[in-house]
């Protein structure tokens, strides 16, 4: 089996995670250097990795251009390190590291064809950009009207953006905001919208149930998650304290990171590249 370049260099950078000391982390520069590859590319690679969940990182201000400070192998990596030296052969190794971890067992309750059909369309539709919002809908840390507003105003500047990019695909964004309240019909539609965008923001100030499991649904599915808080406002739980999480003023009118929306416009590549191939605008 052919393997991506990506893939090539996510082997790489495992194998130099699985040699560091056991929970040590490994500076952003020090992988480049040992590894030998540009900055763009180490960005790519570990985030796969990160994505799999084979290694975890940790994202600061100031590392430009590098999306993350340092990262570390995971016990998942080690057994998937540990797996590719148990291969006999070289072709073997490459036909055998599928990189994304497979599909999670579980599936919501109540799932038809007709909302797997829907979620595949959505995840191969390489020129729309689904995301939703999940939020609780009554807070005193934000009005739930301008926070939606926003929110889709964040995501359509990030996707033109995205967009001014030469050679690069142009994308719509489909953004919606996740229904009000639980019940068989509706929790499957939350899944539905969930589990079918390629971004998920989840507004975490309030620390709202509803809202903490509908990201638990999100990263079950290997969705691209960002959790916003009111500035000052506690962080997210530690078992999510990996992903990225932002800043805001004013219902998210204003986020105080000034590397904010480059971080968005990554996310989005990301989110593009596990959509497949697109067409470019020349029509490669």
């Amino acid at each position: 089996m052919t393997t991506t370049q990506i893939d090539r260099d996510a082997i790489a950078i495992l194998k130099l995670l699985a040699g560091a000391l056991r929970n040590k982390y490994v500076d952003r520069n020090q992988v480049s250097q040992l590894s030998s590859l540009s900055p763009e590319r180490v960005n790519d690679a570990v985030a796969f990795l990160v994505n799999s969940g084979f290694a975890k990182w940790i994202q600061t201000f100031g590392t430009t251009p590098y999306d993350f400070n340092a990262v570390t192998i995971t016990s998942r990596g080690r057994y998937e390190h540990q797996r590719q030296q148990l291969e006999v052969a070289t072709e073997q190794i490459a036909a055998r590291t599928a990189m994304l971890p497979p599909p999670p067992v579980g599936s919501p309750y109540g799932f038809t064809n007709e909302d797997w059909k829907a979620i595949s369309q959505r995840k191969y539709q390489s020129g729309v950009l689904y995301a939703v919002l999940g939020y609780k809908f009554v807070s005193e840390y934000f009005d739930g009207t301008l926070l939606c507003g926003n929110v889709k105003s964040m995501l359509d500047h990030a996707v033109k953006t995205y967009n001014s990019k030469p050679d690069t695909a142009q994308l719509t964004l489909d953004f919606r905001a996740l229904s009000a309240g639980y019940g068989e019909h509706l929790f499957n539609e939350i899944a539905r919208d969930t589990i079918g965008s390629d971004i998920a923001v989840f507004e975490t100030s309030d620390m709202n149930p509803n809202v903490m499991l509908e990201m638990g649904v999100a990263l079950t599915w290997g969705v691209k998650v960002l959790p916003i808080k009111l500035k000052g406002r506690l962080e997210p739980p530690s078992d999510i304290s990996g992903q990225t999480w932002a800043d805001y003023t004013d219902s998210a009118a204003s986020f105080p990171d000034p590397e904010h929306e480059r971080k968005l416009v990554r996310m989005i590549e990301l989110a593009v590249q596990e959509k497949g191939p697109a067409p470019t605008k020349n029509g490669m």
